[in-house]
């Protein structure tokens, strides 16, 4: 059972990189979202998990939890400064660097980002 859903959650997780890869090329290079792609926000997101209870699934609801768990790992984790992932950029300067990354640089580089 723990290697079936460890295989799962790898499943998902590449789904989802791999998603969020072919987005964010489509629009940096101007391509737009990938053909057959659909978004949602928040209301998307609990609209379809109240279909997915509604069904009485209770693998189904649990495979759905497990995939916004992961979606959401998966943002957090990219080098965008306010995230998390942008926070382990900020480490591994400071160890390539061998010094600590003054504060107010710090800031500084989030506030632009959060600003774009």
């Amino acid at each position: 059972a723990v290697s079936k859903a460890g295989s799962a959650v790898y499943d998902i997780t590449s789904a989802t990189a791999g998603s969020i890869t072919k987005l964010l090329v489509g629009v940096l290079f101007g391509k737009g979202l990938p053909a057959g792609a659909s978004m949602s926000g928040p209301i998307g997101v609990v609209k379809a998990g109240a279909d997915v209870v509604k069904t009485s699934d209770v693998a189904a609801v649990v495979a759905f939890a497990a995939s916004i768990s992961v979606n959401l790992a998966v943002i957090n984790s990219l080098p965008l400064p306010a995230l998390d992932g942008g926070q382990l950029v900020f480490v591994l300067a400071e160890a390539a660097a061998g010094r600590k990354i003054d504060q107010q640089l710090q800031e500084s580089i989030n506030a632009g980002a959060l600003t774009i």
